[in-house]
């Protein structure tokens, strides 16, 4: 995974650097470890903070909706979803580093990419080729993507990543298939 460019993401709203404390747990047993902040409180990754996400549930009613859907910045809707993917790195030449495979799984998919849940740390804005098993449809199973993101799970353990699609027609096709099955995704 690569170093974090902070200094061009944004913090944390509830994030004080001065006095190091996080205002969304104001009297509150929490106190967040170096790690954490790095991880969260220092980057645009907040919003996956358990304790973030907690106190947004509890103010989402005083925010207007205005508000929250000018900062959303989510293009496609996300669904739901677990399917075995094996991830391989791709060089600049376009080949393919076998010797470097992972394998992860999806929590959710969307037109324009996946979420994963994974062991080993992808390098943020790595072009990898991914396959899928069995469980989707042939056009569905393979393509490239491009790492976004992917940060270390604390409490869990292991790595989440975001991999956006970098095909026109994957893309397309991944949105008729969500759009077909929304329901029955899983």
């Amino acid at each position: 995974m690569g170093q974090r460019n902070t200094t061009t993401h944004i913090f944390c709203p509830y994030w004080k650097a001065e006095s190091k404390k996080c205002l969304a747990c104001n009297g509150g047993l929490f106190i967040p470890l170096d790690d954490h902040i790095e991880f969260f409180c220092k980057t645009s990754d907040y919003p996956q903070c358990l304790q973030y996400s907690m106190h947004a549930k509890s103010q989402q009613e005083t925010v207007p909706q205005v508000e929250t859907a000018k900062d959303n910045r989510r293009k496609y809707h996300r669904h739901p979803s677990t399917h075995k993917v094996t991830l391989v790195k791709l060089i600049q030449s376009g080949e393919v580093v076998s010797h470097l495979s992972t394998e992860a799984s999806t929590l959710d998919l969307s037109q324009g990419g996946m979420r994963l849940n994974l062991d080993k740390p992808l390098e943020d804005d790595a072009i990898i080729q991914f396959t899928f098993e069995e469980s989707l449809p042939r056009v569905l199973r393979e393509g490239t993507g491009q790492v976004q993101w992917c940060s270390k799970q604390i409490d869990e353990g292991g790595y989440q990543a975001g991999i956006a699609f970098q095909s026109d027609h994957l893309i397309k096709t991944m949105g008729l298939y969500l759009g077909m099955h929304q329901t029955t995704v899983r």
